[in-house]
Formats: C-alpha cells, structure tokens, sequence
C-alpha cells in the first residue's frame, strides 16, 4: 500500500465505521428523475410553447448541452476528489443523475420523434431501426472507455467525454438552421 500510494493506510479505531453508500446505487435514481421530471418537462414546453415555438431539433440541442454539462459536472467532483484519492458527497451523483435526465429526456424521445417525421412514410420502421442500431454502436462504445476509464484521472475521463459531447453538440447548433428548414419543409 505504501509503495502504490506513498503513505501508510488509513486505520480507524476498532468498532468505529465508516459511513459509505456504494456509487451503483445512485443510478436507480435515474429511473426516479425520469418518472419525475417527464410531467414537468412536458408541462415547461407547453408553457414555452405557448409563447415561443422551441423545435424539435432544438429540444436535442439542449438535450445535448444538458449531456456536457453534466459530465462537466463530474469533471468538478473529480477536481474535489483529488485523482480518486478522496471520497467526494454522493450529492455530485444525484447532481449528475438529475442533469443527464433531463438531457436523455430531450435526446432520445425527441430524436426518436425526428426520425419519425423525417422519413419516408415507407421507411418509418427502418428509419427507427436505424436509430436503435445507432444506440447500440454507442452503448459498444460507452464499453471501450469504460475499459479505458482506469488508465485516466477521473477528471481528465469526464473532460473527455465532456469534450466529445460538446462537440457534437457544437456541429448540431451549426447545422440547427438548416435541420429546423428541412424540418419545416417535410412537416408542413
């Protein structure tokens, strides 16, 4: 322990113990944020829609931008944690959790509802095939930097991932013109 981590372990006194509540946990919370936050999302676009017509391709702008934010917010926890050597709040979770809801809530449904206004009446169904097959290259993908994840510094994993967030999300406000046009032209 000493040569990996340059000191001697930390030894508590005996029968005291420390309070720790295992990170899986915290992702049930995601379930929870999607039962809770769908009615006030839904219900927060009604009401903006009422004054200002948001997009569809907008809607997954934000969803987007809400995705690098969050992983901006592990980013910060990972600055607190010193490297992984320090226990942070379990807050930075919830945190995390209930910022990627509420991106995941603008990405996937409304994503899924482009596909559907977008193609060909004939190729509706492979049209959504083709996000679904789109979703599973990314969940593979999610499965290398899982693999590549301990080979980093937590902050410099979310960065990463942040960085690549971000930059789609950049390409998609470029092209958000031209998508909302399109869009106009095959809905109207």
């Amino acid at each position: 322990y000493e040569a990996k981590y340059g000191h001697a372990p930390e030894v508590t006194e005996p029968g005291v113990w420390v309070k720790v509540i295992n990170p899986e946990l915290f992702q049930s919370l995601n379930a929870l944020f999607v039962v809770g936050m769908t009615p006030l999302i839904v219900g927060f676009f009604a009401w903006l829609n009422a004054r200002r017509q948001i997009t569809t391709a907008r809607k997954v702008f934000f969803g987007l931008c809400l995705t690098t934010a969050s992983l901006l917010l592990m980013a910060l926890a990972g600055v607190f944690a010193d490297g992984g050597a320090a226990k942070v709040s379990g807050l930075w979770l919830v945190g995390f959790y209930g910022v990627i809801t509420v991106g995941e809530l603008l990405l996937s449904p409304m994503g899924l509802s482009l596909v559907t206004k977008l193609a060909p009446k004939r190729l509706v169904g492979l049209a959504m095939g083709g996000w679904f097959l789109a979703t599973a290259f990314g969940n593979n993908f999610s499965g290398f930097f899982g693999g590549i994840q301990g080979l980093m510094s937590p902050v410099s994993f979310f960065l990463l991932l942040a960085g690549l967030a971000g930059l789609v999300a950049l390409y998609l406000r470029i092209v958000l013109p031209k998508l909302d046009a399109t869009i106009k032209q095959y809905r109207g």
